[in-house]
């Protein structure tokens, strides 16, 4: 397709903006105009529905029981991990009278699909779950990373974590990026003391948020119990000041935002007493402290900034990737700027009181596209639709 002619230096249309297309100088051209938007959604501010991020997303963690990383570009290889469980009952799937010195224990080993725990169990939406290697192999495992790559921006509104066969972690924090995963910054904290949330984070532990981007340090779900099965709630939107009112807190609206969501484990729960002293080298202590994750899900919508109610794939070269169905005249994956011929004003967000739409240009039939021009508006030398300047 050849690229649109630029029409000569000085030319303007008496519109807020500049002419970027004469339509004189495309015989045949024809004012090519996106459908409008209904009349049922002006004035408010339009929202595609929740639904799960996190299946069929990419997932990864930096450390997995029963595998171990084999050193430059080759896969990991396998390993055989000995577990065992604080609670007094045999592992899920395991041998029911598999003790080991009083001990509920069990292999992990990548190289039997009945032993092995990896990542993707945790967004498969079954039982199976994913597990980390036990503290027994080497205590650095108490750090290890769980990263999520949503593949776009999204507008995220809570986070749900379901553990397995261990208590929940100690010591964590939830992370997202807008960048692809470049940068991570902090959308939560989790300790299991307020001198925890001081010392590690350097917050205070708060429950309250009194700002929109408020991140807190909680210390409601580091607690020991339940030894398995425990769930983490967070709520990312709720509780917050601008709640009710998402289209018109800028702050919540990009606070929400993510491409990529980590869960960075820092330190796991043990019973008081453990890991200190000889237990960091007993390892009928170690091998009971791992993270297990059997189900991850994520709230999420497309961001569409209140022009469209349906988001869903467009493009059949990538068929993971969600477009917005846009109106309000706007355009973009996103609907993140005016359709051609559309600039009579500067793009803006729907909010709850009105659609922004964008209005048409109004060159009198001469030219198909323009850009917006703010010192024409300044200048209120800028005739609208109805022939009004402004």
């Amino acid at each position: 397709m050849a690229s649109r002619p630029v029409p000569a230096a000085g030319l303007r249309c008496p519109l807020a903006l500049l002419v970027v297309v004469v339509a004189a100088a495309l015989p045949g051209a024809s004012w090519a105009q996106p459908v409008s938007f209904q009349a049922d959604v002006n004035g408010y501010s339009l929202h595609p529905p929740y639904f799960n991020l996190a299946e069929g997303t990419q997932i990864s963690a930096t450390a997995t029981c029963g595998e171990e990383e084999a050193g430059g570009r080759s896969p990991p290889r396998p390993v055989e991990d000995l577990y065992c469980k604080l609670v007094g009952g045999p592992v899920s799937g395991g041998e029911p009278n598999q003790t080991i010195q009083g001990q509920y224990c069990d292999i992990c080993s990548s190289s039997n699909s009945n032993k092995a725990h990896p990542i993707t169990n945790a967004i498969d939406g079954t039982e199976r779950w994913w597990q980390s290697p036990p503290l027994s192999r080497r205590l650095e495992f108490n750090e290890v990373n769980v990263t999520l790559d949503l593949g776009q921006l999204f507008h995220v509104a809570y986070v749900l974590i379901k553990f397995a066969n261990s208590p929940r972690p100690d010591l964590w924090v939830l992370e997202r990026s807008t960048d692809f995963g470049e940068t991570y910054d902090p959308w939560q904290y989790f300790a299991s003391s307020r001198r925890d949330c001081i010392e590690k984070f350097g917050l205070k532990s708060r429950e309250k948020v009194t700002k929109d981007d408020d991140v807190i340090c909680t210390t409601e779900y580091s607690r020991i119990v339940p030894l398995e099965n425990g769930e983490i709630v967070v709520s990312l939107v709720n509780g917050r000041p601008g709640a009710m009112n998402f289209s018109y807190s800028p702050l919540l609206r990009n606070f929400t935002k993510a491409t990529n969501i980590r869960l960075r484990f820092l330190r796991t729960n043990t019973l008081l007493g453990h890991l200190m002293g000889k237990a960091l080298k007993d390892p009928t202590v170690t091998r009971r402290y791992y993270y297990s994750i059997k189900d991850i899900s994520i709230g999420g919508r497309c961001v569409c900034h209140g022009h469209a109610d349906v988001c869903d794939a467009k493009d059949p070269k990538d068929p993971y990737r969600l477009q917005c169905d846009c109106q309000h005249n706007t355009c973009g994956g996103s609907c993140d700027h005016c359709c051609p011929g559309f600039n009579q004003l500067p793009w803006k967000p729907a909010t709850t009181d009105s659609a922004n739409e964008c209005e048409p240009c109004n060159c009198n039939g001469h030219a198909y596209d323009c850009y917006y021009d703010p010192d024409i508006e300044h200048q209120k030398a800028s005739k609208n639709r109805y022939d009004q300047f402004e």
